[in-house]
């Protein structure tokens, strides 16, 4: 079995294991929200260790609420996403500029 690990943003993991389809999101944070489109809708991972997992077109939920587009708290919870994934884009941005710096320092070196 190959289960495939990324990092999502807002503090959300995403295990693909390759043999059964299944995708599984873990929430690694106290809480989380995701836009996962075969719930559809946002997903809101009430605490830590709270499961979203997507087998084909069964669905399930551990600990986790979907917010509709007509929900209340649905802009809030967009806004929300759109702020995290702002903070992971740039993380990851700021770690491939320090990689970058230090392929440079190595090559100035030669």
């Amino acid at each position: 079995m190959t289960v495939i690990v990324t990092r999502k943003p807002g503090g959300v993991t995403q295990l693909f294991n390759t043999e059964t389809g299944r995708v599984t999101y873990k929430c690694k944070a106290e809480s989380a929200y995701m836009l996962i489109e075969a719930f559809g809708g946002i997903i809101k991972f009430n605490h830590k260790g709270a499961i979203a997992t997507v087998t084909g077109h069964i669905t399930s939920l551990e600990s986790c609420d979907v917010i509709k587009k007509r929900h209340p708290n649905y802009k809030e919870a967009l806004s929300t996403i759109i702020s995290s994934y702002k903070e992971f884009s740039q993380n990851v941005s700021d770690s491939y500029a320090k990689e970058i710096q230090e392929f440079e320092n190595k090559l100035s070196g030669l």
